[in-house]
């Protein structure tokens, strides 16, 4: 993922966040937590391949490069968290969630000119699958390193 996808993520994150489900609080709660479903995936990619380019720099020995990107991006993770408990708790989402997970997001949040999500019922069932796998990472052996 270059730097260009990570802000087509974020496109897609701000648009979720900004058109999406403030429609869909009060009138679809299911479709809420499978939007909020595709928000937290959207922002694990985004940390995950943070991560990735900072490893990568670091094996070039540009150390300095490496943690400039750590930091740039460490809030990505726990936004990534949130939206996935936010997407997984049994209450309904409020507007107050949507407000917390923003200000978690480092690089302010724009409404789209644009929209690239057509129709959002097609994330229906994004909560549940995002559900079966923390359950499959859950049950999942940890593999040590030797020494």
């Amino acid at each position: 993922m270059t730097q260009r996808e990570r802000q087509r993520q974020l496109r897609i994150v701000a648009e979720i966040l900004l058109v999406h489900l403030p429609d869909r609080l009060a009138a679809d709660q299911p479709l809420a937590h499978d939007l909020m479903a595709v928000v937290a995936t959207a922002l694990t990619a985004v940390a995950e391949d943070a991560e990735r380019s900072a490893v990568a720099w670091d094996k070039r020995a540009y150390h300095l490069r490496a943690d400039e990107m750590r930091r740039t991006w460490a809030w990505a993770e726990a936004a990534a968290a949130y939206a996935a408990d936010l997407a997984l708790d049994e209450r309904p989402l409020q507007m107050i969630d949507i407000v917390k997970l923003r200000r978690l997001i480092r690089p302010p949040l724009t409404r789209p000119a644009r929209r690239q999500i057509g129709e959002p019922n097609r994330f229906r069932g994004a909560a549940a699958a995002l559900a079966r796998q923390r359950e499959r990472m859950r049950h999942r052996p940890v593999l040590r390193k030797p020494f």
